[in-house]
């Protein structure tokens, strides 16, 4: 009977032990994860690389950062607003630059007049305008200056969250992708985080897949 007794406590007493060095594992593994996110940015800054392609538009490619919700946070990554459970969240800082653009008369009357000295003059109000596939600019001068009666500017903005190929023996990086179509639109800042939902230990199939196999060598042997 005190045999039978030592077993069982013998199989429990291995059972927490197991339990223990899954956790411990579970435990390493997630810190060397987040390490290995966090050394992705410093100071708050992600790095970040922008290229043209063949058609003109820039594309920035940055690595994503794989974080908890409670690190994101902590780290000043993420921002939650009406939402609870996010799952990725970009943000993007642009600078639209458009340089030595011309930009004609568009009343319909003749605005320049000619004194008898032959001096050109610009008569008041004139208006001006231009209109182009990436920006449209219509604006008034008078003798006050100059007044701003619209300014667009048009893009088409695409955010990607994929992997990217390293080569045939290396594993894929996980990636956020921004295209701009309009060619003035530089990025000026990134930042990406994509938030991975912790697991407990015992709601994974490989610590129960393992605890199922221990115990059923276990058993037997004790049995025995």
């Amino acid at each position: 009977m005190f045999a039978k007794h030592q077993n069982k406590f013998l199989i429990l007493c291995l059972a927490l032990l197991f339990i223990l060095i899954t956790q411990l594992l579970s435990s390493n593994a997630k810190l060397n994860e987040y390490k290995e996110q966090i050394i992705k940015f410093k100071d708050g800054e992600q790095f970040f690389t922008q290229k043209i392609n063949d058609n003109g538009e820039k594309i920035a490619e940055q690595d994503q950062i794989i974080l908890s919700q409670k690190d994101a946070i902590a780290n000043n990554l993420l921002v939650i607003e009406d939402l609870k459970k996010i799952k990725s969240q970009v943000t993007i800082k642009t600078i639209t630059k458009i340089d030595s653009i011309f930009i004609p008369i568009i009343d319909t009357v003749e605005r320049i007049v000619f004194d008898k000295q032959g001096i050109a003059f610009l008569k008041l109000p004139t208006k001006f305008g231009v209109q182009e596939e990436w920006y449209s600019l219509y604006s008034t001068i008078n003798n006050k200056g100059m007044w701003i009666d619209s300014l667009s500017l048009y893009n088409r903005q695409i955010i990607t969250l994929g992997l990217k190929s390293n080569g045939f023996f290396k594993s894929p990086t996980p990636t956020v992708m921004v295209k701009n179509e309009n060619p003035y639109v530089n990025v000026n800042s990134l930042k990406n985080v994509v938030i991975k939902n912790d697991t407990r230990f015992y709601d994974k199939k490989s610590f129960w897949y393992g605890l199922g196999v221990g115990t059923g060598i276990l058993i037997p042997a004790l049995i025995k």
